[in-house]
């Protein structure tokens, strides 16, 4: 490699690279130095670890050096996380150490001595974050030391440009440009991303922006394991109270962690966090849980931890995606579905942090469909081919902050509107703003009190400038609650509205910091809850996890394909193994689901067919477009259905769409559906969803948030069920409830898209295939399942085979306890398949054996039973325990083996155990047949045998 771009660089920063050992630049430094020395505007896109920070600051140290120094800010540095990584600031501060260059950081937590001190005495380098930013360009103070910034770097551009945050940065990058002397140069810093010259253009706005797109000889490894239970999984299964199948991913993971010194976990919330992190916690030490409910010190003294080798693994939510710096890492595990190829591709990234070493990451998928999910998102990954970054476009919350900042910063003169307007129109995602929209919205800002008009001029008011600077960040407030050690008076995290509403009472178990704890009192008055640690194993996750991040279409449209192709090679799975990196258990699971679901007459769902499926009073439609484009279809065909009194609730999921009717569907009803669907026109479709959002949209939660980033609700503010609901008539038709609107449509649908299908349903190009089945396929039960209140989809014939099947491998796989009733002198602890068809006692050869429950130990039966032999008088627990023992030892003598298998049927006792096995079966599946549904009936009546007790 060429290292010239180093030879004509200042010759201190030469000095400060041979201190550093480095000999020469790596391929993004090659490429973005002559062109940021230029004085290009500068897009880089690479991976991560592949020197992007040095590319931007060293040219922009070596212009700076050679430059005329002024006082004040020259450079800028934006990072979307207050905590810079360690590893950049200690980078950091050796070059400005070497170079003489001062550097301070500010943001939410800088105290104000050190923010005086830099009022007075400006650093020349200034490491912030964008609502800092915000928070600077209106301040007397910091104002004038602005005028010398020459350089604006942004870190982790691709993480700011899909949020409203990264659109408030936009505007302010206008507004530097206007406190600045000379516009600043422009520099962003990006990982891998879908569509370059759309983040450049978000960079620039109206400024032009080279791109440099930069690959490097790094090497990832992107593996999805499906473990299958083994008998060692039987056992933790008993030991943690959890199924065979979760107790297999379980000892994967554990497995892994232990051949590694240093793993991140990564899941999709922070119940599932807690949940993961309680499980792995009971099967050994050196595991700590990461996520943005956990107090500041905890989620430090967890990082400083994990930094300092005291713990092997962290299991974590995305707080950990970012470049916080935790050290070294040797692999990465995502815990079930990544979702996006952007998400996994930046945790993978997170293992081996530099270029020369190998960025290993495993997904371990918890069912078919999950793991499908998995393996495309891996294979999109390793092609590099990511998800589009979406910005929000004309964001009016964000908007309203920018003009009341402008008057805020014109101080007493005010400024005029048309100068406003064309600073926001040359920000990308209000190049298409119109006259007539802001007219409306500085209105609408004159009506509340942020602003005043005169003539053109806006002018900033005290409520004005209050509301600025109460809301510079652009993220939802949500209340959290305290949630305390009652012991100590720490507090050990915290939990949200949903939960301290709905679910919070004193006695509750909760998972929280990955330990049990029990609610001992809810002071409402505070808003805090105490809470005593419990030694109960079970616990509530506390109802904290937002949203999922939606499926996209590219995820959503590859698993349709790729389940094509497993199917296809079911007889030859072995050869998907390796080009796929995973197992035969993934591939067997994804091809006879499909081979299941085809059974019922149905092809697979792809991207060229839209299925519908209707059983009974349900419709399920097959669609593999992913979560926005289904849930815009589910809203299109709620408006235009309710017009026919042919829907009562509907659902979706990124592979269906699920609509219940009120009644069972006939042939005229299914055939008008078919008709609607197949005759729907784009323009009828963008119709219908307006329609479907202005009146039926859920607007009060959403509503509240953005009516807080208007001013018009104080910032976390709890209101109750009622008056969120009250939201919608207070704000109807105003720039509120408009911005409602654009942010559900930008966030939860995909109207262009279903445009789009519509349109092939018309050329010929989609396929509508209608089919009226007696039970529901395998793929429509993911959805039926989860949603639909139906006893039949317990156990329907397509599925009872399996089930049994499972059933029998899971009782056989268990182990069990026998205690001799006759001689009482032996026992034996076997797993049930190793036990003959009447075992017997190999010391007295009575076949009268007891069948000890979980934890019962059988020499303490042996006491007891002496004990009543020579006529002691028995209560309580040894009462209840010799009659246990008593009656299943009675079973056993007269049904042998079998009587073992349906006693450990969970929920299925003695006196049902009878009763199925006094039945006359033909075979052992109408046994095994007959024990399930005594489970399920159990299941579906438990919570009326807990009343009774």
């Amino acid at each position: 490699m060429n290292p010239s771009v180093f030879e004509g660089l200042h010759p201190m920063i030469k000095e400060g690279l041979e201190q550093l050992g480095i000999v020469e630049p790596t391929p993004p430094q090659e490429r973005v130095i002559p062109a940021i020395q230029e004085g290009d505007n500068v897009l880089l896109v690479s991976p991560t670890a592949s020197g992007k920070t040095e590319a931007a600051l060293l040219p922009v140290f070596d212009m700076f050096l050679r430059g005329k120094k002024e006082k004040g800010i020259s450079i800028i540095y934006i990072t979307p996380l207050r905590a810079l990584n360690r590893d950049i600031e200690k980078r950091m501060m050796f070059w400005a150490d070497h170079l003489g260059i001062t550097v301070e950081v500010r943001h939410g937590d800088t105290s104000q001595k050190q923010r005086s001190r830099q009022t007075r005495k400006p650093p020349q380098m200034l490491i912030t974050t964008p609502e800092t930013l915000q928070a600077i360009l209106p301040s007397k103070g910091m104002r004038k030391h602005l005028a010398p910034v020459r350089w604006v770097i942004i870190d982790e551009i691709h993480d700011l440009a899909a949020s409203k945050r990264g659109a408030q940065l936009t505007v302010g990058l206008e507004r530097l440009d206007k406190a600045a002397d000379k516009k600043p140069q422009r520099i962003g810093l990006s990982a891998t991303i879908g569509n370059p010259k759309t983040v450049a253009e978000f960079l620039g706005g109206i400024h032009p922006v080279n791109t440099v797109e930069v690959e490097v000889d790094k090497t990832y490894e992107y593996k999805v394991q499906f473990p299958q239970p083994t008998d060692a999984d039987f056992d933790l299964a008993d030991e943690l109270s959890t199924s065979p199948k979760a107790a297999s991913r379980l000892n994967r993971i554990k497995r892994l962690v232990d051949q590694h010194n240093s793993t991140l976990i990564f899941v999709q919330g922070r119940g599932q966090a807690e949940a993961l992190g309680f499980r792995l916690k009971q099967m050994g030490p050196g595991i700590e849980v990461h996520h943005g409910s956990l107090s500041r010190e905890q989620r430090h003294e967890t990082e400083d931890m994990f930094k300092a080798g005291e713990l092997k693994g962290i299991v974590c939510t995305s707080t950990l995606q970012l470049g916080i710096d935790i050290g070294e890492v040797d692999l990465t595990i995502q815990y079930q579905s990544p979702r996006q190829v952007s998400a996994l591709i930046q945790r993978v990234g997170r293992a081996g942090h530099t270029l020369s070493r190998l960025s290993e990451g495993v997904t371990i998928p918890a069912y078919g469909e999950d793991a499908l999910e998995s393996l495309v998102a891996s294979d999109l990954a390793r092609k590099k081919r990511l998800e589009p970054t979406l910005v929000h476009m004309k964001p009016l919350d964000v908007l309203t902050h920018q003009i009341v900042g402008l008057t805020v910063m014109a101080l007493d003169d005010g400024i005029g509107q048309e100068e406003v307007l064309e600073m926001a129109q040359r920000a990308y995602p209000f190049k298409e703003y119109t006259g007539e929209e802001y007219e409306e919205l500085i209105e609408f800002l004159r009506q509340i009190g942020l602003i005043k008009r005169e003539g053109k001029t806006m002018k900033k008011t005290g409520k004005g400038r209050r509301y600025y600077y109460e809301n510079l960040g652009m993220i939802n407030d949500e209340r959290r609650y305290p949630f305390i050690n009652a012991i100590t008076d720490e507090m050990v995290g915290t939990v949200g509205d949903e939960f301290w509403s709905l679910r919070a009472r004193v006695g509750l178990n909760v998972i929280l910091r990955g330990r049990v704890w029990r609610i001992l009192q809810i002071d409402e008055e505070r808003g805090v809850l105490h809470a005593l640690p419990s030694t109960d194993p079970l616990g509530a996750a506390p109802g904290w996890d937002g949203e999922l991040i939606p499926v996209t279409r590219e995820v959503a449209e590859g698993a349709g394909t790729l389940r094509e192709t497993i199917y296809r090679s079911a007889e030859s799975l072995d050869d998907l193994v390796e080009p796929l990196d995973t197992d035969v258990g993934s591939l067997k699971e994804i091809a006879d689901e499909s081979i299941t679901h085809l059974k019922s007459g149905l092809p697979l769902p792809s991207s060229s067919n839209l299925i519908l499926e209707v059983w009974d009073q349900y419709l399920v439609i097959h669609s593999t477009r992913g979560e926005k484009f289904n849930m815009a279809l589910g809203a299109i065909l709620d408006a235009a259905l309710s017009e026919k009194d042919l829907i009562y609730n509907w659902w979706n999921d990124p592979y269906r769409i699920l609509i219940e009717a009120p009644n069972k569907l006939n042939k005229y009803e299914i055939e008008d559906i078919e008709t609607l669907i197949k005759s729907l026109t784009p323009e009828e479709a963008d119709r219908l969803l307006s329609d479907f959002m202005h009146a039926r949209f859920p607007f009060g939660y959403k509503m509240n948030f953005i009516a807080q980033r208007f001013g018009v609700i104080p910032r976390g503010k709890m209101m109750g069920p009622e008056r969120t609901e009250n939201l919608y008539y207070r704000f109807k038709d105003t720039p509120i409830y408009k911005e409602t609107i654009r942010e559900a449509y930008h966030e939860k649908l995909d109207l262009d898209a279903v445009k789009e299908v519509v349109t092939g349903i018309q050329g010929g190009s989609v396929e509508v295939i209608t089919k009226q089945v007696t039970e529901p396929s395998a793929l429509a039960r993911h959805i039926l399942e989860k949603y639909a209140d139906v006893e039949e989809l317990m156990a329907t014939d397509a599925t009872i085979t399996d089930q049994i099947e499972y059933m029998r491998q899971n009782i056989h796989s268990r182990r069990v306890r026998l205690a001799c009733v006759s001689c009482g002198e032996w026992h034996t602890h076997v797993r049930i398949r190793e036990l003959d068809d009447h075992p017997l006692c190999i010391k007295c050869g009575s076949g009268l054996m007891a069948m000890m429950r979980r934890n019962q130990d059988p020499e303490h039966f042996h006491i007891l039973l002496r004990r009543w032999n020579e006529g002691a008088e028995m209560f309580g627990d040894d009462l209840d325990m010799l009659r246990h023992g008593r009656k299943t030892a009675d079973m056993v003598l007269s049904y042998g083996r079998k009587a073992v298998e349906a006693l450990m049927v969970y929920g299925v006792g003695p006196v049902t155990s009878y009763q199925v096995l006094s039945r006359m079966h033909r075979s052992n599946e109408e046994f095994y047949k007959d024990l399930l549904k005594a489970k399920i009936q159990y299941m579906k009546t438990r919570q009326y045998w807990a009343d009774k007790k």
